[in-house]
């Protein structure tokens, strides 16, 4: 099983920083002997066109998944059609292959395991200041995450929120149970985690 997510931008250095952040969230859950591969895409639009190429090219047996940031709320009833009407993405010509949201961006699983989030700055974080509630992070704004995060973090030790810098090592560290109980589309993905 290939996981092919957005994220880590452009660098080498990022990009390995990405895999290993979600590789760490996904050995959380998967059973040890069936745990997916991580492929670190950069950009939404390269993760799903690396997603697409792998599996018109592969072979028998081989699955593929793809997580992806919805960029705002969900309303359709699947994530597919929900990257077929926001994005104009193509599934139809695909086989075995799922698809997940990190809604509405993977900064809004932070804020479902705000302990972590305060450990990882360890001392000086507002975690006051942080959007939404813990318990319902799908319908905080995409354009709220990151500001809030960067001013939450503002006066700890590691400084203000960087993507890049913190985001993956956040996330290595979350509890998908918090996560996966603040958010429906979260829970799809530990439910596909735990059975692989």
């Amino acid at each position: 099983m290939q996981i092919f997510v957005e994220g880590g931008g452009d660098a080498k250095t990022t990009l390995t920083k990405c895999r290993q952040g979600f590789a760490e969230y996904c050995a959380k859950l998967a059973p040890h002997k069936h745990r997916p591969s991580i492929v670190a895409c950069g950009g939404r639009q390269q993760a799903f066109d690396r997603f697409r190429t792998a599996i018109l090219n592969s072979g028998t047996g081989e699955q593929f998944a793809l997580l992806v940031d919805s960029e705002g709320p969900v309303t359709s009833r699947t994530a597919v059609e929900h990257l077929q009407t926001r994005d104009g993405w193509d599934f139809a010509s695909l086989r075995n292959f799922d698809v997940f949201l990190m809604v509405q961006a993977m900064e809004a699983w932070f804020l479902a395991d705000r302990e972590t989030l305060a450990a990882f700055y360890d001392g000086g974080f507002l975690a006051n200041r942080l959007p939404g509630s813990a318990t319902s992070i799908e319908i905080i704004p995409k354009d709220d995450l990151e500001p809030k995060l960067k001013h939450a973090s503002r006066q700890t030790q590691k400084g203000e929120y960087h993507k890049t810098k913190h985001g993956f090592a956040i996330l290595a560290q979350l509890d998908p149970s918090k996560v996966g109980n603040a958010s429906a589309q979260a829970r799809d993905f530990n439910q596909f985690l735990r059975v692989l």
